[in-house]
This record gives C-alpha cells, structure tokens and sequence, in this order.
C-alpha cells in the first residue's frame, strides 16, 4: 500500500514540482495540502499570497487543502504549538510524512526535521540536491505556468513582480541569483500546467510592499 502524505504548500513552482513527483511515486498517496497563513492578513507570509487563492488552486489541482493560522508574532513556542495540533490531526488520519520543496538549504531542512522528529513525523523531500537549474528547467519544459509575486528588492527591482516565470525571465536575471530564488530573491504563484483541472484566471493588480520596503509584491486577482 502506498504511504499516505501531505505536500506543504506555498503555491509557488517548486511546490507544484514537488507535487507533481510524489503524484508520479507509486510509494506516495497525496492526501491534501495544507498551508500557513497569517491570522491577521489571511496572506501566506513573505509570499503574501491569499488564503482565497490558494484555496482557488486547491481546487483546480482537484486536492483538499487545510489553511494553518497563525499569529503575527508568534513566538517559538507558539509556533510549536500550532504546528504540532496540526501533526496530530495528521497522525489521527495516519498521514506521517510530509513533504516539502526544499532543493539546497542545509539549516531550513534541519529546522523542519527537528521539528517533525519531535511530532514523531518525517519530511519527504523530491527536489533535494537536483540542482535549481535543472530543477527550473523542469519546471519550465513540464509546463507549469507561474508568475512572479514578490522580490527581495535588494536583489531584484521592485517591478519584477508581475512577470511571468519563464525563459525570458530566467535569462534576464544575474548570474548571482538562484534560478529558482531559493535564497528568498523572488516567489512565484502557479496558476496552471500539468496538474491542473483548468487554469486560474487571474491578472496582476496593484503593487504593495512589506517590512519596511524590503519586499515588493504583486497583488494578483481572479479575471
């Protein structure tokens, strides 16, 4: 029988990748997603993304997702305490592994296997070590259709968010940042591809910007 898991969830390309490989493993029964967003913002933090559109791709993507609340400021502990009820409701449907997106950072997937050793749970890991370049080439060849929604602006220019994750993107950034901005230069929202039932309609509105102007982010909305 297939082990049952659940795909944490930013939206974002290399999240969809992720989904995608465990979904093609036959070791792998995807039960769900689930995300965590801000309760004061209802946004997924950083990405700042809506809680309603990543309901919205759930939905296309034909996969129940739990949306995971939490504090502004929350501290460590309170962290904790969210995250480890929200294991447990996974243990209580026998999902113990959980997978993730991660291609390369060392001290994130310590933090995350610390943190599910404690929950008596594992991390699944599909893009570990493959390499962004080859990890966007696949992205970009499977057809999976994203668009920029945020950027470091000390990486990127603040107008970047908006465009389309794409070839032309990918050859016009700088040597210096991760093709798949897995060092936090940039994320990105799928709105179709493979996956997908139907596409997302959606188009960029307004711009906004957060901590202090340090991130710039598209406001996408629903055509």
């Amino acid at each position: 029988m297939p082990e049952k898991v659940i795909v944490s969830w930013s939206g974002g390309k290399d999240s969809a990748l992720a989904l995608q490989k465990v979904m093609d493993d036959e070791k792998y029964k995807v039960e769900g997603l689930f995300s965590t967003v801000s309760e004061q913002s209802l946004r997924l933090p950083v990405h700042e993304v809506s809680e309603h559109l990543l309901m919205k791709q759930a939905d296309a993507l034909g996969l129940p997702i739990r949306i995971v609340p939490i504090a502004e400021k929350a501290s460590n502990e309170d962290y904790d305490e969210v995250m480890k009820r929200f294991f447990q409701s996974c243990k209580d449907r026998e999902i113990h592994k959980v997978v993730y997106a991660d291609l390369f950072l060392e001290d994130i997937r310590s933090f995350r296997d610390d943190l599910l050793k404690k929950n008596e749970m594992a991390g699944v890991y599909p893009l570990w070590a493959i390499g962004s370049h080859k990890v966007a080439a696949e992205i970009i060849e499977k057809g999976f259709q994203a668009v920029i929604t945020t950027v470091d602006t000390e990486k990127l220019d603040e107008r970047v968010p908006g465009v389309l994750y794409d070839q032309q993107f990918l050859h016009t950034m700088s040597p210096e940042i991760d093709p798949c901005g897995e060092n936090g230069e940039f994320h990105t929202f799928v709105y179709g591809g493979p996956l997908f039932h139907e596409p997302l309609r959606i188009q960029p509105g307004g711009r906004f910007d957060t901590l202090g102007g340090r991130f710039s982010h598209v406001e996408l909305k629903e055509k």
